[in-house]
């Protein structure tokens, strides 16, 4: 059976068929078999649903609703400006772009803001040069030297049981012959 006529079917038991359809399905329906079966099928469902729905009920009429409907949408049409963007005023225009930027610039000035506050905290004046060195062990020692100038800092590392570190050495440097 094709979909056209299962369509009939569905619409000859809700009985939305003129006369002249309805005969037309009474003669299928008296000679298929296939259409008798899918319609006592389709009356099973109909009956299934139709018994387990719940009936709601709407505390307005249903022309008392749409009527609501339709104020609402009268009254937006009369709220629109008849001349849309050009009856904006020059003001509005401008509103609407110097909100946005007006947050972006709010959230730029507080990075900045925070970066400087967290560059004075962390690099006080006075602790600029200095620099912590954990040693774990009791026989070596270290020195520091920090060069701002030269960006450089150095650690001396020495064992302890000699009896001075000798932090300078005078040797001439060799040559070697080519």
């Amino acid at each position: 059976m094709n979909p056209e006529m299962e369509l009939d079917l569905q619409s000859y038991l809700d009985g939305e068929l003129t006369g002249r359809e309805a005969r037309r399905v009474e003669q299928l329906l008296a000679s298929d078999r296939e259409a008798q079966a899918l319609l006592q099928e389709l009356k099973i469902t109909k009956e299934l649903l139709g018994g387990n729905e719940l009936a709601v009920k709407l505390p307005e009429t249903r022309e008392f609703y749409w009527s609501k409907i339709q104020r609402g949408i009268e009254r937006s049409e009369h709220l629109e400006p008849a001349g849309g963007m050009d009856s904006e005023t020059l003001w509005g225009r401008w509103k609407r772009y110097l909100a946005p930027m007006a947050g972006v610039a709010a959230v730029v000035a507080l990075g900045v803001l925070t970066a400087k506050v967290y560059d004075a905290a962390t690099l006080n004046s006075s602790a600029k040069h200095l620099a912590e060195i954990q040693n774990l062990s009791d026989e070596t020692g270290s020195y520091s030297f920090r060069s701002q100038s030269e960006n450089m800092f150095v650690v001396w590392v020495y064992n302890r049981e000699q009896d001075s570190p000798d932090l300078i050495e005078t040797t001439e440097p060799e040559v070697m012959p080519q």
